[in-house]
């Protein structure tokens, strides 16, 4: 299985330098810190996947999510995640799943192991199994594990394929 290494940060700066793929947040009621049009853009040549930190109105903050989307810049076919934690709700990520396909763009649902998967997978899986190496979490649609916790940034393991295929952010 072939992999490529990502790193998540609240703040962008933890990330400068970094030469794999780049995740940061781009909106959501709960984002602890959203990072701006020119924080986007101090990494023009990786890849990158926006997240979005769920709240309770799936469809109005699915449309709040494509605005800002279209305002970064980010093209349709993109994937970006929503980070659901621990949080169990189908019908939030039902509804904000069907309103970003309908727009164009494609999620992967994030979360931990214990609660995750009790959500619909949209299309993917993107979980916080935090071993501290480098592996992927064997269950079905899984497509990135975030394996290490750190104070400035958080590691990830992304399949190779998606980059491609799942068309991520450049």
């Amino acid at each position: 299985m072939e992999l490529d290494y990502g790193r998540d940060a609240a703040f962008p700066e933890n990330l400068t330098g970094y030469p794999g793929i780049i995740l940061g947040y781009f909106g959501g009621p709960r984002a602890f810190n959203v990072w701006s049009k020119p924080q986007w853009m101090m990494f023009p040549r990786n890849y990158k996947i926006p997240i979005w930190v769920g709240g309770l109105g799936g469809l109005t903050e699915a449309s709040d999510a494509i605005k800002a989307l279209k305002a970064l810049g980010v093209p349709q076919g993109c994937v970006i995640l929503l980070d659901m934690e621990t949080r169990i709700d189908k019908t939030y990520v039902e509804h904000f799943g069907i309103a970003m396909h309908g727009a164009g763009y494609k999620v992967w649902v994030y979360g931990s192991t214990g609660t995750l998967f009790n959500n619909p997978q949209c299309n993917g899986y993107a979980v916080a199994d935090p071993t501290g190496a480098p592996h992927m979490y064997p269950h079905p649609g899984v497509r990135m594990t975030q394996y290490a916790f750190g104070p400035e940034y958080d590691n990830d393991v992304i399949r190779r394929w998606v980059i491609t295929q799942d068309n991520l952010w450049r």
